[in-house]
C-alpha cells in the first residue's frame, strides 16, 4: 500500500508521520529530497536527504526524481530508488500539486490523504519559523490555489487540530485500516 500525506503549508504533516509511523509497524517512511538547508532537529536521511540546488539539478538532469517541484524557492523530490520496494507499505510525503497528478505518475494502488488546519495556525506556525510576512502570505495563496485546483484528487481530507493529534491519527488510521485505531 502506498498512502500519500499531502497538505497545507505547516499543517503537521511530519508530525503525523512520525506517529503513524511508530503505530504501523511494517510502513516505511519515503524519504524525499530538497534543496533547502535542514531546520534546527531535522537530520539528513531521516527527514529528506538535504544536497545543494546544484546538485538536485544534476538529478534532475539524470532523470533521478519520479516527481519533484520548486516551492517556497527550493526543490523538492522523490528519487525513483525511494519507492523500489514493491513490498513495503509506504508513506510518502509530496506537494499537493504533486499528489494531486500522483495517479498519472504510479500505477500502483495509492491513497491520498490531504491534512489541513486553520488558516490561524498556519500563520503561527510559519511566524515561529522565521518566514517574513510576504512569504507568508505567498505561501498561504499558493496553498488556496492548489486546494482550488486539485480537491477533487484526493481520497480523504483531514482536519488536524492543534492539541489534538491522537484524533488526528485515529482518523488516518480509520481510513487506512477501517475498524481498527490507537
Amino acid at each position: 500500500m502506498l498512502i500519500i500525506l499531502t497538505g497545507k503549508t505547516a499543517s503537521g504533516k511530519d508530525t503525523v508521520i512520525s506517529k503513524l509511523l511508530s503505530l504501523l509497524p511494517g510502513f516505511k517512511k519515503v524519504v524525499t529530497t530538497t534543496s533547502r538547508p535542514p531546520r534546527d532537529g531535522e537530520q539528513s536521511g531521516v527527514d529528506y536527504f538535504f544536497i545543494s540546488r546544484e546538485d538536485f539539478k544534476q538529478k534532475i538532469e539524470r532523470g533521478n526524481f519520479i516527481e519533484y517541484v520548486e516551492y517556497g524557492g527550493n526543490f523538492y523530490g522523490t528519487e525513483k530508488t525511494q519507492l523500489m520496494d514493491a513490498n513495503q507499505d509506504l508513506i510518502w510525503k509530496i506537494d499537493p500539486s504533486r499528489a494531486g497528478k500522483i495517479r498519472e505518475l504510479i500505477d500502483s494502488r495509492v491513497l491520498v490523504i490531504y491534512l489541513t488546519v486553520d488558516d490561524s495556525v498556519v500563520l503561527e506556525r510559519l511566524r515561529k519559523r522565521g518566514f517574513s510576512q510576504e512569504d507568508i502570505n505567498k505561501r498561504m495563496s499558493e496553498d488556496q490555489k492548489l486546494w482550488e485546483e486539485y480537491k477533487d484528487s484526493y481520497d480523504f481530507v483531514v482536519k488536524n487540530v492543534p492539541g489534538q493529534l491522537n484524533q488526528t491519527i485515529n482518523k488516518i488510521i480509520q481510513i487506512i485500516r477501517p475498524g481498527h485505531s490507537v
